[in-house]
């Protein structure tokens, strides 16, 4: 009887768990299904433990009466730890090997930043351009775009202003040339680099709208989701690059195998691929 009544209880503790997913989805757009179970109780579970809730069904009546917590869990969700020039060698093979041969043949470059944060990696993607074109960067069209789930990072990205330790990783020669100091202790990217920069709140997950990208960086994002989720990713992917368009990857993160055969690894160390066309 006992354990009739156990499984009861897990029953309909796994049915609100569910119903917390879909409302979640219905107030933010964020996809649940297709993210990590155990991380998504975690995240959830770190939230009840801070309001001093005790099940998914409190927590889910919570939610429906209190519609600031699904910001509240949104940012917990999706840990936003990033930072400028994050893993450098990446950022130099781009601009010293990926630049070049994208525009050895065209004057134009697109770029994503999925899962961009506060905004430090496309900044950081702007600065590399700049230092690779450098007085010539007016014969070329530059696109870089960053889309983020969480709207607080993307308007912090938006504004552009980093203080002193944000900076820290930073060279103090490209501090001086891409920043102005505005008071405060604060920072701002100059409008040289933030001119070509464009932020938006969207779902990697769900699809991107724009397409035709010649660079995707999404980087140290694979471990949010499920192998279902991380399919949806790639695909995604695939079909928002240039024929011969790059993923840049995390340095801890692979191809998983049911989309290895859409991309070629051109560079192990720095997790760079390049995608295959047509597919076999």
């Amino acid at each position: 009887m006992l354990q009739k009544h156990k499984s009861l209880a897990e029953n309909l503790d796994e049915k609100a768990f569910l119903m917390i997913k879909d409302a979640i989805f219905k107030a933010t757009g964020l996809k649940c299904e297709y993210y990590r179970d155990n991380y998504l109780r975690r995240r959830i579970s770190s939230r009840m433990r801070t309001l001093g809730i005790d099940s998914y069904w409190r927590y889910l009546r919570y939610l429906r009466s209190h519609s600031d917590e699904y910001s509240l869990l949104l940012r917990d969700l999706t840990i936003n730890y990033t930072k400028f020039f994050r893993d450098p060698d990446v950022f130099i093979f781009f601009k010293d090997v990926i630049l070049p041969s994208i525009l050895s043949s065209k004057n134009t470059i697109r770029v994503l930043s999925a899962g961009c944060a506060s905004g430090e990696e496309p900044y950081t993607i702007g600065m590399m351009i700049y230092e690779a074109l450098g007085s010539k960067i007016s014969d070329f069209y530059i696109s870089i775009h960053g889309v983020d789930i969480d709207e607080d990072c993307i308007k912090k990205a938006t504004t552009g202003l980093y203080d002193e330790k944000e900076l820290s990783n930073i060279p103090s020669y490209l501090i001086k040339k891409y920043f102005d100091f505005v008071g405060g202790g604060l920072f701002k990217v100059k409008n040289m680099i933030r001119r070509f920069i464009h932020f938006e709140r969207a779902d990697i997950i769900s699809g991107l709208k724009y397409r035709s990208f010649d660079v995707i960086f999404c980087r140290n994002v694979l471990i949010y989701f499920d192998k279902r989720g991380q399919a949806q990713l790639f695909n995604n992917f695939y079909n928002s690059l240039t024929v011969d368009g790059y993923l840049i990857l995390g340095k801890t993160e692979v191809i998983p195998e049911e989309a290895q055969g859409m991309f070629r690894c051109i560079s192990p160390e720095a997790r760079v691929y390049q995608k295959v066309w047509p597919l076999r």
